[in-house]
């Protein structure tokens, strides 16, 4: 085998490694192969044939290595397993069954608090309760709040002034005591509130 194929066959194994060091995680072992192999095939070019030779190498080593890792980080995210990690198609979906399933219509509808929101807690909107968050100054429990945005399963509310319009009375569920009823009616005389 001549000089010149063996020192190729180096060269292409340490770029060959180089791209494996890109799309399989091996703590830095595929790339420490990949720099001697590259290294390797520099010197045995320059030692085994003339300076020309190993010049070429030199550089088409110094071009591609580059090339090679700038080709493999543009393919990696659409692997399998670049999608796994970068999470890029799950998180689509999430966001899409957000916006599907996102209580978009409680926007703008009107209700009480129930508990303090200091910045969250619970209110009551159309008979059902709701975790929500206050934009704006804090409410006390039993005033009148709206809500003004939903992101994903976060209820964004702001306190409403009583002089505005009272909303549609709600009516209270008494088929079952729930756990947040209990601690409302147990916390109702709030020494701390």
């Amino acid at each position: 085998m001549s000089p010149i194929t063996i020192a190729l066959i180096l060269l292409l194994s340490g770029l060959a490694f180089i791209v494996l060091e890109v799309f399989l995680p091996s703590g830095g072992i595929l790339g420490f192969v990949a720099a001697v192999l590259l290294v390797g095939s520099v010197i045995y070019a320059y030692l085994k044939c003339d300076i020309a030779v190993g010049t070429a190498f030199l550089a088409a080593t110094v071009i591609t290595v580059p090339v090679m890792i700038g080709i493999a980080i543009r393919v990696w995210p659409h692997t399998p397993m670049g999608r796994m990690i970068l999470l890029d198609s799950a998180s689509e979906e999430f966001a899409d069954s957000l916006e599907n399933s996102g209580h978009t219509e409680l926007v703008g509808r009107r209700g009480i608090a129930r508990s303090n929101l200091l910045p969250s807690g619970v209110a009551e909107i159309d008979g059902n309760r709701w975790d929500v968050i206050i934009v704006g100054p804090a409410a006390d429990r039993g005033d009148l709040i709206e809500v003004v945005e939903v992101e994903g399963n976060r209820v964004l509310v702001t306190r409403i002034d009583e002089t505005d319009e009272v909303p549609e009375p709600v009516s209270e569920i008494e088929t079952s005591e729930s756990l947040t009823t209990r601690n409302d009616e147990i916390f109702e005389d709030d020494p701390f509130a």
